[in-house]
């Protein structure tokens, strides 16, 4: 799901890893998303930012115009499996 694009920084025709943080957290606060952690270091991916959120992440890439997505986890119990998803999981060990 989209929830809005980077713009490039001030001064600047790239998106500053500061400013970029500042606009994700933005654009989730106005779509009333509640992040659940910090940023993933730059060091780790200098070219994309991800985020925790509830019920997922939210990814942008670090460049103008870029999408800021969010990816949703679906989480499911056991008692929701069925016996061949079981066993494929019990078999990877």
């Amino acid at each position: 799901m989209k929830i809005g694009t980077l713009k490039s920084s001030p001064g600047s025709s790239s998106v500053v890893w500061k400013d970029g943080k500042r606009q994700i957290r933005a654009l989730l606060k106005k779509a009333g998303i509640k992040p659940t952690g910090t940023f993933r270091q730059r060091k780790e991916n200098r070219g994309e930012y991800a985020l925790a959120v509830e019920g997922g992440s939210v990814r942008a890439v670090r460049k103008p115009n870029a999408d800021v997505t969010i990816q949703k986890v679906k989480t499911i119990s056991v008692e929701n499996l069925s016996a061949a998803q079981l066993a494929a999981i019990l078999a990877q060990g």
